[in-house]
Formats: structure tokens, sequence, C-alpha cells
């Protein structure tokens, strides 16, 4: 009867959580891959649910593999953030995690991640990263395709490329500080993005300050 009612509350865990990812508009991929449910099962659930799911989008074809965007002026502060609660809550391990995609996802991290999606989500309302960005950004960190830092200027949380020119400022503080480029086109067209990212990014650096 135990095995029986343990079964039982397993898989209604895993139910709940393809809910909870169905509801955050994730791919069905990483349902499948957070909740070890079949296509087959996660479509039966997105019927029986009917009504309830009005107004979601379901994003159709393997998700993004690519991190650059995460980097892009338009999301590099949210991305930042979240990053930043990915390792605050020791949401991956400590050594490098080889194919992480494959390796990584569990009921545990899938509860995980939406509880810090669901947090970032009410701090910065309209954010631009979804929870399918988000699911790729802790595969990033996991592989240390991409690693964390702080700004210098105001210690806010800072997603570093460790491939790419060491990153010393936020996008917010790098505003008056352009980096150098041969020729006054170059240099305004850099700080021409560096104005516009700060700008759609200012209400974000107080919540990152506060919680980090």
């Amino acid at each position: 009867m135990r095995v029986s009612e343990d079964r039982y509350a397993r898989d209604l865990r895993r139910i709940q959580l393809a809910h909870r990812l169905i509801r955050h508009e994730v791919r069905t991929y990483w349902v499948c891959a957070f909740t070890q449910q079949t296509i087959d099962r996660v479509r039966n659930l997105l019927a029986s649910y009917g009504d309830d799911l009005q107004g979601l989008q379901r994003h159709r074809g393997t998700p993004p593999y690519s991190y650059s965007k995460l980097l892009a002026p338009a999301l590099h502060s949210e991305a930042s953030a979240l990053a930043g609660i990915v390792l605050l809550w020791r949401l991956i391990p400590a050594e490098p995690v080889a194919n992480a995609r494959e390796r990584l996802p569990s009921v545990e991290l899938g509860e995980a991640l939406c509880k810090a999606f669901e947090l970032f989500s009410h701090i910065v309302p309209g954010c631009a990263m979804t929870m399918d960005r988000l699911i790729l950004l802790t595969v990033a960190l996991a592989e240390r395709q991409l690693t964390f830092g702080h700004c210098r200027e105001c210690n806010a949380a800072i997603l570093i490329d460790p491939t790419d020119l060491p990153r010393e400022f936020c996008l917010w503080c790098q505003k008056d500080r352009p980096a150098h480029r041969v020729g006054r086109q170059a240099e305004s067209d850099t700080r021409l993005i560096v104005d516009e990212a700060a700008e759609a990014t200012r209400g974000l650096k107080d919540a990152q300050q506060s919680l980090f």
C-alpha cells in the first residue's frame, strides 16, 4: 500500500509540474524532459485542461540552443538577475555538467525554476525573459558556457561569456563608459545601443541590488 501511495504522489507531482510549465508556455520538449512524461501524455494533459489554457501560446519546434540572445542588450540585465537567483538558490551543480540539456532536467529542478521565474515575474512585471529562456540560461550556466560576475560600479549581477572580452560594467553603468572603438561612427553606434538598453532596463537595477 505504501509503494502504491508513493507512486501516486510522484505521478501527481509530475502532472502538477507539467501543468505549471504549460501555463508558463514552456515547449513540449522541456515539459517531457522535466516531468519524465511522454509526448502523448503531455498532449492528453493539454487536451484535458481545455478552456483553462485559453490565451496561452504553445511554442512549437525544438527549444533554442544558442544563448547569444541572452547577452544582447534587450535581455542581458534580466538574464543576469535570473542567473543570480539560479546561483543563489544553488540550482546547478558546483562542477560543470557536460550535456546538461539531457542530464540536468528533473522534477525537483523544474519546480525550483518555476518558483524562480514566478518570483522574478512578480518583481519585474512584463519581463522579456521567458521560462524557456530561463531553462536555456540554466543549461548554459551548468555547462559553463556562461558565467556570473558583478558590476565594478554598482555591484549589480552581470552575465558573462567566458570566451569573449571581459565585461566589467553592467549596461547601465557602461552608459558613460563606451568601449573604445576606432572611428567616431562606431563609438556613436555603441553609445546608441547602450543608451537604448539602459533606458529599457532602468527599473531593473534597483531590483537587482535588492536581490544581490
